[in-house]
């Protein structure tokens, strides 16, 4: 997992590494018990969490980035038994972490039947939902080609590069409208899909029951259809992140509605989530 962080920093974290102080952060915000501020408002700040599993309980290490704490952080990430997470921030009006904001992270279950599973994960978030300009379409390209060497470098069971996870965790929005989570949902990843976005990624399993990666792009669902060294493939559903949306979203839903689960996702209040809110047809 040192390559994931740091290429995921290399790649990503550009905008926040280049205003982080080159000797490192003070690490009293991070220690002040009363909570004090961080920094100066709008500045940026990143923290490295770790949270190891030791023979009774767990262990939990805070640190605000330097290079020393990075290094370190890193020398760890060869071993994730629990959670490791590098956050970086913009400080807000009280001088604590707001938007913008990018959170990698590694992540293994505890429950011993689910450790087998690591999951992988980077989170940019812009600012508050419906209250910030579009994203530029650079930005979800860069995104794009990051996943895109990941997945090759790593055999994944699913992965996804998606604007639309407001308010869904861990889970995907598909998973989030059924009202599951991925301890339901990985054990069933050679045959079924954990969700949809505009880059969607597939197990080996998934693709096979698809009839392979030539009856894919037949389905002129995807722009782009990448298949992997691990035998999955690489979904993009479109050139742009920008394009993802109506016709686009039914493309891919019923390009892949063989391995969709069966039933119909409830319909989100909040209109959060790029889904087709019907059962898929077989």
């Amino acid at each position: 997992m040192v390559d994931w962080f740091t290429m995921a920093v290399e790649q990503l974290a550009g905008e926040f590494m280049a205003e982080l102080p080159a000797a490192g952060l003070p690490s009293k915000g991070v220690r002040d018990p009363e909570g004090g501020p961080f920094g100066p408002v709008g500045s940026r700040w990143c923290s490295l969490l770790v949270i190891g599993q030791g023979e009774r309980r767990l262990s939990k290490s805070l640190r605000a980035w330097s290079p020393k704490n990075w290094d370190r952080f890193v020398s760890q990430a060869a071993d994730v038994s629990v959670e490791m997470s590098a956050k970086f921030s913009t400080l807000n009006e009280v001088g604590h972490a707001g938007t913008p904001s990018l959170t990698i992270s590694a992540y293994r279950p505890r429950p011993k039947e689910a450790r087998q599973w690591l999951r992988l994960d980077a989170t940019y978030v812009v600012g508050k939902l419906g209250e910030t300009a579009p994203i530029p379409d650079e930005v979800p390209e860069t995104w794009r080609q990051f996943l895109v060497t990941q997945a090759e470098r790593s055999p994944a069971v699913f992965g996804f590069l998606a604007d639309d996870t407001s308010g869904a965790g861990n889970r995907t929005p598909l998973e989030t409208s059924r009202g599951t989570f991925p301890t339901d949902t990985l054990p069933l990843s050679d045959s079924q899909v954990r969700g949809y976005s505009w880059v969607s990624v597939t197990s080996a399993g998934v693709l096979q029951r698809l009839g392979g990666i030539e009856a894919v792009r037949r389905s002129g669902a995807f722009a782009s259809a990448i298949e992997l060294p691990s035998g999955g493939a690489v979904l993009q559903a479109t050139p742009r992140l920008s394009q993802y949306e109506g016709d686009a979203v039914r493309r891919v839903f019923e390009a892949l509605a063989p391995v969709l689960p069966a039933d119909a996702p409830s319909s989100d209040p909040f209109n959060r989530f790029k889904l087709i809110y019907e059962a898929p047809r077989r």
